[in-house]
């Protein structure tokens, strides 16, 4: 069965006209922490889980912030809550989404009415969840990443100040040097479903530059986002349907991260940590 995220703009209109009923006919959960648990083979847990969507009793009740009450109406009998995480969509605040890549939450209880509870959310991938090519440098000697051939910069290792989880990557054009590209992109082609909004690129990164994030298929470059510079590490989850989709359409791709010398910055650069390349099975 396939699995749709659900785009929120809809849903945030809906949250933001619902009327609740008032504290004395509902109970209240908050989130104290929210985290990731993942398999070995999931790669890190890293996350950025920035709203939780709740559904009671199988209705929609509405998008909150992580650390936000959530109000539960009880009307005096057991109710059945489901949590779902909520990301921004290519690290855009208008663009939140549903994050079905990780499996919601479901609590079966009653609350007095009145009361606020507080819990962990610990979430888990979804078990459709395809993990087509995961990097996190942790492994010198079995790097999945290349310099591309276009590229006047080659990556390295980055020193233990300047990484994320373990070992991360770094990216630069050295200051006053001739290179004006610096460009990496991963060592294998993968097959990515076409027609799919469930194609996605995970990833810690910094950067004191504006760099490109696409993808190659066949001799084909196809960009699928400009990302602007962040001084500290951030996650961002990139939507590649568009990429993967629009013609022409290839069985395998490879994933690239280019950056350029500009006349503002002589010395760009980029670190990258915890790439995940995700979709569901079909």
């Amino acid at each position: 069965m396939r699995i749709f995220l659900r785009v929120t703009l809809y849903t945030l209109l809906l949250s933001s006209c619902k009327k609740y009923a008032p504290a004395e006919d509902a109970f209240f959960i908050k989130s104290n922490t929210v985290s990731v648990t993942t398999k070995s083979s999931e790669g890190s847990g890293s996350n950025k889980i920035t709203d939780l969507f709740l559904y009671v009793n199988g209705q929609f009740q509405g998008a909150y912030p992580v650390g936000k009450l959530l109000p539960i109406v009880t009307k005096g009998e057991p109710v059945r809550i489901n949590i779902f995480a909520g990301i921004k969509n290519n690290g855009i605040s208008e663009t939140r989404i549903s994050w079905n890549f990780y499996q919601y939450l479901q609590i079966d209880t009653m609350v007095e009415k009145g009361k606020t509870i507080e819990r962990p959310f610990r979430f888990t991938y979804n078990s459709n969840v395809k993990f087509e090519w995961i990097e996190d440098f942790d492994n010198p000697t079995a790097t999945t990443i290349l310099n591309s051939p276009i590229s006047n910069a080659k990556y390295k290792i980055a020193s233990a100040a300047d990484s994320y989880e373990g070992r991360s990557l770094e990216l630069e054009i050295a200051p006053n040097s001739s290179s004006v590209i610096a460009q990496v992109e991963s060592s294998g082609y993968y097959p990515l479903p076409a027609g799919s909004s469930n194609v996605f690129l995970e990833m810690d990164y910094k950067s004191n530059q504006v760099f490109e994030v696409g993808l190659f298929g066949g001799s084909e470059l196809k960009t699928a986002l400009m990302i602007n510079p962040q001084p500290n590490w951030n996650k961002i989850y990139i939507q590649l349907a568009n990429a993967v989709s629009n013609s022409p359409v290839y069985d395998t791709y490879k994933v690239y991260f280019r950056m350029l010398k500009t006349a503002d910055n002589d010395n760009p650069k980029l670190f990258l940590d915890n790439i995940k390349l995700i979709h569901f099975n079909e």
